[in-house]
This record gives C-alpha cells, sequence and structure tokens, in this order.
C-alpha cells in the first residue's frame, strides 16, 4: 500500500512537471535573452501555450516524459542561448529563414568570441536539476493504442490551436510583427509568438493586379517599345559618346561590409582609412547603394543586385537564396551569357555558404570557384584577404586561351566579414578613432582597419587592371555596413534608439559603389540607388543589351531611385514610406507592375521568360 502510494505521488509530480514546465521554459527562455521584463502579458500567456505544443508534440511522439521533457526543455534552452549570442553579434533576432543557413551559420562561428552570461549558466543549471528530479518521477503511456489514441488527439489539438492562432489573432491584427524593426516585436511579443508569426511572412501573396495580360503588357511596352526606346535614350545620353566601348572583361566585386561609415555621422580616425577610394570619386563613377540589409544577410544584397527583384518586394524576412532561385532565372548572369561571356563566379569560402552552390548553378555560371581555389592564400584574420583574393582573381584572367575572349567575374570577397571584437596576432591594425571616441569602440576601430586594408587592395587591382590591353570594367560595392558597436552609431548619428525614424535609419543601409573602366569613362553622377539597379545601369554603360526586365528597372529608377522596406526616394531626395509611394498617383502605377514583376519572377511556378531574357524564352 505504501509503495502504491509513492507511486501515484511520483505520477502526480511528473504530470505536473509536463504540464508547468512550459511555463518554466518560458521564464528561462526570455531571462536568458533580457526580454522577460518586457514581454506583454497576454504574449506571455500565448509563447507559453506554444511551448506547450512543442512539449506535447515530444511526449505525443514518444510517449514518455523522460525523453520529451529533457528534449524539449533542452531545445528551447539552446534556442535561447543561441538567440542571445546571435543578437550579440548581428543585432537582428533568429528567423525561420535563419534555420534554412544553418549551416552557413556553423562556418562563421568560431570566428566570434563567446560570453557565457550568468543567466546562461543559473537558466542551465535549473533545468539540470528539474530534469534530474522528473527523471524519477516517470509518465509513461502504458498501451499501443493509448499512446496512437493520444498522438492523434494531440496533433489535433496542436494543429487546431495553430489553424486559430494564425487565422484569428494574428490575421485579425490583434498579433502582428514590424518586420521592419524586429528587435521591438520580439522584445514586446517572445521570441517563440514572434518567430510563428514572421513564418507567415516566407509566402507572398499574388498581387491583386496579377495577370498574364499585364505581365504582357509591360513586355510590349519594354520590348523595344516607344516608350522604352525614349526613357534609355534618356540614360544613354548621360554618357555623352556617340561611341561605347563594350568590355571584354567585366568584373563584378560584391565587397564583404565595405562601407563608408561618414553617411552616417562624424567622427575622425589617426588617418584616412579610404584615401584611395576617396580618390576615385574624381575620376569614376561613384554614389551609394541602398541595401537591403544592415549587419548581416549578405546573400539578400547578392540576390538584389544579380536578379533586380527588391527585397522590399519580396515576403517579408525571407532569404531569398534559400526559396527564390529557381533552374533557369534570368539575371544578370544569364543577359552576359546570351551575349557570349563566360561567366564565373568566385567566393573564397565554401560554396554551400546561403545556399550559393545551387543558385550560381540555377543562374547558369559557367564555373563556380569557392574555398578550394583559394585554400593556400594566407589569411587576413581569419579570411581570405581581399589582395589575394583579387590576386586569384586576375589569374583567372590571365589562364583564358585568347585575351580576348569575354569574361564576366562575380567576385563575393570575406576579408571584412564581422568578429571584429577578437584581436588577431595575423592582422596589423593602423586605425583607430581619435577625439572624443577614442578607446570606446575596439570593434569599430578594427573594422575601419580593415577598410584600409581593403582600400589598399582595391589600387593594387586596379593598377593592374589599367595595364591590360583588354577593356575592362570594373563595378564594386559593399552589401552592407558592418555590426560594430550599437552606441557608436548612435554617438554619431546623434540619433536615438528609442526615437528613431524609418527614414532617419536609411543612413545605416547605404554602401558606396564604384564603376571604373581602363579605357576611360566619362566622369557623370549616377547619383545614389537601390542596389537592385546597378546590374541594369551597369549594362547600359557597358554598351551591352538590356532584358525587358531590366530596360523596366531603368524605367523605374527615373521615378523612383530608391525603393526600400524602410522607404523610398523620389529623384528629389523626397521620402516616402513605401505604402505611401504605394498610394500616390505618380508611384502608383510603377510599384503595381514591379510587384506583379518581381512576383513572377521569384515566385511564380511558370515565370513569363521573354520578360527576363534576351533570347526570349530561355
Amino acid at each position: 500500500m505504501e509503495k502504491t502510494g509513492w507511486k501515484k505521488i511520483r505520477l502526480g509530480i511528473g504530470i505536473a512537471g509536463l504540464v508547468l514546465m512550459p511555463a518554466v521554459s518560458y521564464v528561462l527562455f526570455e531571462w536568458v535573452t533580457g526580454n522577460l521584463q518586457t514581454i506583454y502579458p497576454l504574449c506571455a500567456a500565448v509563447n507559453i501555450l506554444l511551448m506547450g505544443s512543442l512539449y506535447l508534440a515530444a511526449f505525443a511522439l514518444t510517449g514518455r516524459s523522460r525523453i520529451a521533457v529533457p528534449a524539449a526543455s533542452f531545445l528551447l534552452f539552446g534556442l535561447s542561448v543561441g538567440e542571445t549570442f546571435v543578437m550579440e553579434f548581428r543585432g537582428r533576432p533568429i528567423m525561420p529563414a535563419d534555420f534554412m543557413a544553418f549551416q552557413t551559420a556553423l562556418t562563421v562561428a568560431g570566428n566570434y568570441a563567446y560570453t557565457v552570461t550568468r543567466e546562461m549558466v543559473l537558466a542551465g543549471l535549473c533545468l539540470l536539476a528539474l530534469n534530474v528530479g522528473l527523471f524519477f518521477c516517470p509518465v509513461r503511456l502504458p498501451w499501443w493504442k493509448v499512446h496512437l489514441g493520444f498522438a492523434a488527439g494531440s496533433a489535433a489539438v496542436i494543429c487546431g490551436g495553430f489553424t486559430w492562432l494564425i487565422q484569428g489573432p494574428v490575421a485579425s491584427g490583434r498579433f502582428g510583427i514590424n518586420m521592419w524593426d524586429l528587435n521591438s516585436s520580439y522584445e514586446t511579443e517572445g521570441y517563440i509568438l514572434s518567430t510563428v508569426m514572421a513564418g507567415t511572412y516566407l509566402v507572398k501573396d499574388r498581387p491583386a493586379a496579377y495577370s498574364d495580360q499585364r505581365l504582357e503588357a509591360i513586355y510590349e511596352q519594354w520590348n523595344g517599345g516607344e516608350d522604352s526606346t525614349v526613357r534609355l535614350a534618356s540614360v544613354t545620353s548621360q554618357a555623352g559618346t556617340d561611341e561605347t566601348v563594350t568590355p571584354v572583361n567585366i568584373i563584378c566585386i560584391m565587397n564583404e561590409s565595405f562601407s563608408d561609415l561618414r553617411v552616417a555621422g562624424e567622427f575622425e580616425t589617426n588617418e584616412e582609412f579610404m584615401p584611395y577610394f576617396d580618390s576615385l570619386r574624381e575620376t569614376a563613377i561613384t554614389g551609394n547603394l541602398y541595401m537591403p540589409v544592415f549587419g548581416a544577410g549578405t546573400s539578400n544584397s547578392e540576390f538584389e543586385f544579380l536578379s533586380g527583384d527588391a527585397m522590399a518586394m519580396m515576403a517579408p524576412g525571407t532569404t531569398a537564396y534559400q526559396f527564390n532561385v529557381t533552374e533557369g532565372e534570368g539575371t544578370l548572369v544569364s543577359a552576359l551569357k546570351e551575349q557570349g561571356y563566360e561567366t564565373i563566379a568566385l567566393h573564397p569560402y565554401p560554396g554551400e555558404n546561403w545556399n550559393r552552390d545551387t543558385c550560381y548553378r540555377n543562374m547558369g555560371f559557367d564555373q563556380f570557384l569557392e574555398w578550394e581555389y583559394f585554400q593556400d592564400c594566407p589569411l587576413t584574420r581569419c579570411y581570405v584577404g581581399d589582395l589575394e583574393n583579387y590576386r586569384k582573381m586576375v589569374q583567372v584572367l590571365e589562364d583564358k586561351d585568347d585575351p580576348s575572349e569575354k569574361v564576366f567575374l562575380f567576385n563575393v570577397t570575406m576579408q571584412n566579414h564581422g568578429g571584429y571584437d577578437v584581436v588577431y596576432d595575423n592582422y596589423d591594425q593602423e586605425i583607430y578613432l581619435t577625439g572624443d571616441l577614442e578607446g570606446k569602440y575596439p570593434m569599430a576601430d578594427q573594422y575601419l582597419s580593415l577598410i584600409k586594408t581593403s582600400d589598399e587592395a582595391l589600387q593594387w587591382l586596379l593598377s593592374y587592371l589599367e595595364e591590360l590591353d583588354q577593356p575592362t570594367m570594373v563595378v564594386m560595392f559593399g552589401d552592407h555596413q558592418p555590426s560594430v558597436e550599437d552606441e557608436f552609431y548612435y554617438e554619431i548619428s546623434g540619433l536615438s534608439e528609442d526615437t528613431v525614424t524609418s527614414e532617419e535609419s536609411l543612413i545605416w543601409y547605404e554602401t558606396p559603389y564604384l564603376i571604373w573602366t581602363n579605357y576611360g569613362l566619362e566622369k557623370q553622377d549616377l547619383g545614389d540607388m537601390s542596389a537592385f539597379y546597378l546590374s541594369s545601369e551597369m549594362l547600359q554603360m557597358a554598351g551591352l543589351e538590356t532584358t525587358p526586365y531590366q530596360k523596366f528597372l531603368l524605367g523605374l529608377r527615373e521615378v523612383l531611385p530608391v525603393i526600400h522596406g524602410r522607404g523610398c526616394l523620389d529623384g528629389d531626395g523626397n521620402y516616402y514610406s513605401l505604402t505611401g509611394a504605394e498610394s500616390d498617383e505618380a508611384f502608383e502605377q510603377w510599384l503595381v507592375n514591379y510587384d506583379c514583376l518581381v512576383y513572377n519572377h521569384s515566385y511564380s511556378r511558370s515565370a513569363m521568360q521573354k520578360l527576363f531574357h534576351l533570347d526570349g524564352d530561355a
């Protein structure tokens, strides 16, 4: 009798543990992330229920609390620790699309310094103690029929609950997430609820105006029609020459984290950190690009440049390289291939990062020279430096059987990647902040030193290319500003984290671009623009053909040079929110057509290929 009573007590404790552990996990999770005090009470309750669904699913699947409780609790704990580290490194939460890039994250994870917090240690010890205690109070489903029935019932409850949450409170706006200020949503609505809501944004709804007839009309308008000719003539006339030299070598460099932080505010350094690039502003074509990401998310910048599709028109929070690049995709790559260029991508890191190997294959690159091609290069910090990268790149030009063979090189560098909080024995830091900022921001100091190193490498590259007999064009731009200290950005800009507006925050999305040739290119002011315009501008400047889609983009650029999730700028620099621009009579039809084109290009299973290729149905 006594044994039976003790057995019932243990069973009761075990059941209570199953019921209460989701609440415990919630408290520990948000305690570790630092958001426990800021989450709304109702959102806290929903987060607990969502965590409870994970515990319920684990128990329904295994039928044993000794497996379900540790599995669910430590999975959530590990996620809270990962979220804390990621927020520290890049200032943005782990999003649903990031799980698709988990392998990419692992390849760079070793290059950061990790600080295990007191909350992490205590939360881990608490979970360990609870799991040990509940191990001696097991709950087990006794018979396979009971197990099967419980699993079926649990599945119905979980599916029904999720359906109600998504189609009810989320769809009605009772719960919502600000995809352009993610941190505030995660701080007030909790990680699990925010992540579930973010997952609903991975699919783009078909535009209301979308139809084959509209796409056909756009094609007819921009496939050499009157509007196309007039608009392109206005763009071409800027060059001021009757003859346009077509380059044999086209080199596009997306330089990791390359940016001029002076656009974000004023600061002083012990010496100039990009003197060569500054000198090129007088002789080459330079300006600023508005990138879709800040501090991380390189592949989305890359996607905009190569595809012409603005991330502002994509499903919010998505990573395009994981979901939206299909075989035969019409891009800058295909436009150049269809004009006789061999197309080669270079990246001194593993090719599977950001799913590049698959995306490059789908875009039609003839070769992808990844880590194996660069592995004998000496490192700058823990990455291949720009100078060594460029030396390997020009080797591709030297190895051509015929120097007159046309080639397109697309190079994604790595030297300036994050991890600025680690001191390296193999890198001599030359630049540091002075004045009131001296010694305050060591990550910014290291970053600015790296930019000086990049500047010197660029000077070597252009000096080399200047001596080539073959006409060569170089386009270089940065993929995003660096993830250095947030306080540095706020201090130099004079902005406040609590009051900064979307318009003001655009300064953190600007990076410089450069268009240079070795055959002389008349200096002209293209101005600032969104990144997705640059490839079409480059083709136009090189005297090459453009697809109907690229012609449309050149026309759109005259109307709205900047289209961004945080707002738009017209040709006079006037700011509009994205929704404001969409409802403005001057831009409405342009943006409706662009939305339809992006949907057809990146989401439709039957893209109208003649819009995106020179040879029609490629």
